[in-house]
């Protein structure tokens, strides 16, 4: 049986990050919220980008709804923890991992706990889940930590990236406190995706927001897992050059559509206040937000 040899096992990163970067890649220790449909993804790929150190949060167990496009999910692991899977998985590619879990997931209680001693911080918790977002960022921003984040979008993906030097969660997206749930996660969605190109083809009757549902492919999955694999190395190896907020990275490969720019005020910005309030009535009228 062959053994396990890291520098072997992940050589052909060389030329891409340089040996001593690599080397640095594996004392890094990377916190994960969330190992569903693109948090599994994101520690497999940094996994094998050479990271060596894991933070993993999820409370979930796989499911039928999930095989058609969340990393760990098959026949054999119908009913099984994800936290358990995913680390099976990684411990698969590099047994010397060194990894701990919070199998209650990312809760008030335990953000501190998660947080200490990382070096990134890797939002993939559900689009939906609203109010874990603010959490996991607001706490990571105040230790001075950098978080980066993406959104499967139809056939394409928006990521972002927050830290001291960027806007905060709440200005850039301009969530008030009084607003309801449905409003919450159009500005949440309308801040990854500020041009919208994936409604040019999704059926709207797909998305229910009061049901929490709503259309999700392989396709953006996995590019939302290549861009936070490179914007990890970034912020990992080259942190002065990471965009934070109010910058934005979005790619819908459908349309072969590209933007990556600075959204000047955010969501607060009077374009993006109309396309909120257009995307409301949209979704009132179809029935999905109501």
């Amino acid at each position: 049986m062959t053994e396990f040899v890291y520098n072997e096992a992940f050589s052909r990163n060389i030329g891409v990050v340089s040996v001593d970067e690599h080397r640095r890649l594996r004392e890094c220790t990377v916190a994960i919220g969330g190992m569903g449909g693109v948090g599994g993804d994101y520690l497999i790929s940094l996994v094998r980008a050479g990271v060596g150190g894991f933070h993993l949060a999820e409370f979930d167990e796989f499911e039928l709804a999930n095989f058609n496009r969340q990393y760990g999910a098959s026949m054999h692991t119908l009913g099984r923890r994800k936290l358990d899977v995913m680390v099976e998985h990684a411990r698969a590619i590099n047994p010397e991992l060194r990894i701990t879990t919070f199998g209650d997931g990312l809760t008030r209680d335990n953000v501190g706990a998660f947080l200490d001693g990382v070096d990134l911080v890797v939002d993939g918790i559900d689009a939906f889940a609203v109010d874990m977002h603010p959490l996991l960022i607001d706490a990571a921003t105040a230790r001075g930590l950098a978080t980066i984040a993406a959104v499967p979008l139809g056939l394409g993906a928006g990521m972002l990236a927050f830290g001291p030097q960027g806007m905060s969660y709440a200005d850039y997206f301009a969530i008030e406190p009084g607003m309801s749930e449905e409003e919450k996660i159009i500005q949440f969605i309308l801040g990854f995706a500020p041009e919208m190109y994936h409604l040019k083809y999704l059926d709207p009757k797909s998305i229910n927001l009061k049901a929490r549902k709503g259309p999700s492919s392989v396709a953006g999955c996995k590019l939302c897992a290549g861009f936070i694999t490179t914007q990890a190395l970034i912020a990992l190896l080259h942190p002065e050059a990471l965009r934070c907020v109010p910058w934005y990275t979005y790619l819908d490969a459908r349309l072969g559509r590209f933007r990556h720019r600075r959204l000047w005020m955010g969501n607060r910005h009077p374009l993006q206040r109309l396309k909120s309030l257009v995307a409301r009535k949209r979704l009132e009228k179809l029935g999905a937000g109501g």
